[in-house]
């Protein structure tokens, strides 16, 4: 095939990647905004998302960088110094594109712990297939930093050569890079499909039940740009234009790691959908938001003033009350229902206790 100056998947490359990370950062920021200031509600979901989107701004600035000084042309158009700092550039790129599509991963995990309140087994199950996926993942930025003997052999290819360095077939990365792809939809798959079959067992309206499994059911998209990711790995073993034969590969590399952050962000965008729609006001968030830390007070000191009330004066005895104890809360309720930002379910029992005036016998004794 015949080559040309001309030939140049660098603007493409630039159109990818700033077009999908200005909108995944853009709804990045509407969600911190709802977590941070709507619900005051900031969890360790949210701050996996904002770390992978800084993965994010990263891996699309080496990218930007790495393109202007001439990434995505053939390689025999390069010079020497432009083309090995080109290579090393891509290579450091890949340490943030991996994590950028596996933090949100965990993100997720938390999510769904979070508003799903799971049992046990699938808490497990949850935690340690996104676990799995992250050490799996970070295993291959440790096979794709360890290629070579040195190091530096992996983007000053002529070390080789002079036989002043070893390097490894790359096909071995390769190959695992695959298992980690393949691994990484599998895992996007399952995030999709477990909240599905719990939403669609709720007792609510078919239409919302719709929405909530299609609001959490996007990660099955990034499944599928998992898989054609691994299409375009076989790139990798093209050194002869490395800088041309790995543009694609780059660029659903950044797809994937965009879909996925998209994906966990979209469930938690309702409020600015009600408040768009006039559902909700802006204050009824903020004072949501004050009754939940009011409530955290209260419980904590409800006790406290049950016990002064039966110090002070007597209370009447109720009998043949049933116990009702597993509407109660417990601290891990307690947990889950002040993440939510719903609010809270509360029991109230009235009591009413009737007395009779008090009446004179004939002798003069008091009588009830």
């Amino acid at each position: 095939m015949t080559v040309t100056e001309d030939d140049n998947r660098g603007p493409k490359i630039l159109g990818v990647l700033w077009a999908l990370t200005g909108l995944t950062t853009f709804i990045v920021a509407a969600r911190m905004l709802i977590r941070g200031k709507l619900l005051k509600n900031f969890g360790p979901d949210d701050w996996l998302i904002a770390a992978s989107m800084c993965m994010g701004l990263a891996y699309c600035g080496v990218t930007t960088a790495n393109v202007i000084i001439g990434y995505g042309k053939h390689a025999v158009f390069l010079s020497q110094d432009n083309l090995e700092t080109a290579i090393l550039l891509n290579t450091v790129s890949f340490l943030f594109g991996i994590l950028s599509f596996t933090l949100p991963k965990l993100a997720v995990s938390a999510m769904l712990n979070r508003i799903l309140n799971p049992t046990l087994f699938h808490r497990i199950a949850l935690w340690f297939l996104t676990g799995f996926a992250a050490v799996v993942s970070v295993i291959c930025i440790l096979v794709l930093f360890t290629m070579c003997d040195p190091p530096k052999a992996l983007w000053k290819m002529h070390l080789v050569m002079e036989g002043a360095a070893t390097c490894k077939d790359t096909w071995i990365l390769i190959d695992y890079a695959i298992f980690t792809g393949a691994l990484s939809a599998c895992v996007d798959l399952y995030l999709a499909i477990y909240p599905t079959t719990i939403l669609l067992s709720l007792h609510m309206s078919l239409r919302k039940r719709l929405a909530l499994c299609a609001a959490l059911g996007l990660g099955s998209i990034a499944s599928a740009m998992a898989i054609i990711k691994c299409t375009q790995l076989k790139g990798l073993a093209d050194k002869s234009d490395y800088t041309y034969g790995t543009a694609d590969l780059v660029m659903w590399t950044n797809i994937e790691s965009n879909v996925v952050i998209v994906a966990s962000c979209i469930p938690t965008l309702q409020p600015i959908l009600e408040l768009i729609l006039g559902k909700r006001s802006l204050g009824s968030y903020s004072n949501n938001s004050s009754r939940q830390k009011n409530s955290k007070y209260m419980n904590s000191t409800s006790y406290v003033h049950s016990r002064r009330s039966m110090v002070r004066k007597p209370e009447p005895t109720i009998n043949d009350v049933e116990s009702q104890e597993s509407i109660l809360r417990t601290d891990d309720d307690q947990h889950h229902n002040d993440a939510h930002p719903l609010g809270q379910i509360r029991r109230t029992d009235n009591v009413t206790v009737e007395y009779e005036a008090r009446t004179n016998d004939p002798d003069g004794r008091p009588s009830w």
